[in-house]
C-alpha cells in the first residue's frame, strides 16, 4: 500500500487498476485489465456486451470482489479501505435508478448523508435543493419516484449520488433504459458534470456524447483494455480489428 501521488504523463492519476481478474465461477470476466485515471478526466468506456464493462465499475466500487490484480483510489489499495466510506468517495449511477419508491427526492437524497456522513437535516436539505436545482428538479422535491419520468429519475439518481461529494462518478450505461427523447436531459447533466472538473467513468454507447465530452475512449473487449485514446484517435481512426468491427456496427 502507498499513499504517494501517482503521476500520468504529469497528471495526478485518481484510479489506476493493475492486471484486474475477476471470475464468475469458471468464467473469466475481467482478464488482467489495466487502466489509470487521471484526476479531473472523464473516460468514456465502450465495447461489446458481456466484455467486462459493467464488471469493471462494480469492481471499482467493490459491489464485486475481484479474484486478482489491484485497484488504488489515489494510490491506496481499495481493499485497505472500508467499503462503505469508499463508496462515499465514488459515486455510482447504475441503469435502473434505484429510488426508494417510498420516499420523496428529497428524503432520497438526505437519507445517506443523513445516516453515513451524520450530516445535519437542515444541511442536507439545503444542499439537495442546490443539486435539484442544478440537474433542473428543484420543482420535483416533494414529488414521488412514480411521479417521475425515467429521465427525471435518472437526474435524481446523479444528484443523490453528488450528495455525498464523491471525488470519482461512476455511470453505468445511465441512459439505457431510458426512452430516446429523454436521453438528451440526462446526457446535458452529466456534460456539465465533465466541465465542471469531476472525475468521470462512463460506460455508454453514445458515441455523440462520447466524441464531445469524453478525453479518452477506453475500447474494453474481452476482459481487457482493447484499445484507448483520445475520441479523434478512436473514433476516425482505430487501430484494432476488433475496434474498427464494434465500431462499424455502431455508428451503422
Amino acid at each position: 500500500m502507498t499513499d504517494l501521488p501517482i503521476e500520468r504523463n504529469g497528471k495526478e492519476i485518481t484510479i489506476k487498476i493493475e492486471n484486474l481478474i475477476k471470475r464468475f465461477g469458471k468464467l473469466e470476466v475481467l482478464k488482467g485489465l489495466n487502466l489509470e485515471v487521471g484526476k479531473n478526466e472523464t473516460i468514456v468506456i465502450i465495447g461489446p456486451s458481456g466484455g467486462g464493462k459493467s464488471t469493471l465499475l462494480r469492481c471499482i466500487n467493490r459491489l464485486e470482489e475481484y479474484q486478482g490484480g489491484k485497484i488504488y483510489l489515489e494510490g491506496v489499495d481499495i481493499e485497505q479501505c472500508d467499503a462503505n466510506s469508499l463508496r462515499t468517495r465514488i459515486g455510482m449511477v447504475f441503469q435502473q435508478f434505484n429510488l426508494f419508491p417510498h420516499m420523496t427526492v428529497l428524503k432520497n437524497l438526505t437519507l445517506a448523508p443523513i445516516k453515513v456522513k451524520k450530516m445535519p437535516e437542515n444541511e442536507a436539505n439545503e444542499k439537495a435543493k442546490e443539486l435539484l436545482g442544478r440537474v433542473g428538479l428543484l420543482d420535483k422535491i416533494d414529488a414521488y419516484p412514480e411521479q417521475l419520468s425515467g429521465g427525471q429519475k435518472q437526474r435524481v439518481a446523479i444528484a443523490r449520488a453528488l450528495m455525498m461529494d464523491p471525488e470519482v462518478m461512476l455511470f453505468d450505461e445511465p441512459t439505457s433504459a431510458l426512452d430516446p427523447e429523454l436521453v438528451g436531459e440526462v446526457l446535458d447533466v452529466m456534460k456539465k458534470l465533465a466541465e465542471s472538473g469531476m472525475t468521470m467513468l462512463v460506460v455508454s454507447h453514445e458515441m455523440g456524447f462520447a466524441r464531445d465530452v469524453a478525453d479518452r475512449i477506453v475500447f474494453i473487449s474481452d476482459g481487457i483494455v482493447e484499445e484507448e485514446g483520445t475520441p479523434e484517435e478512436i473514433l476516425k481512426n482505430p487501430q484494432k480489428p476488433r475496434t474498427k468491427e464494434f465500431l462499424r456496427r455502431i455508428l451503422e
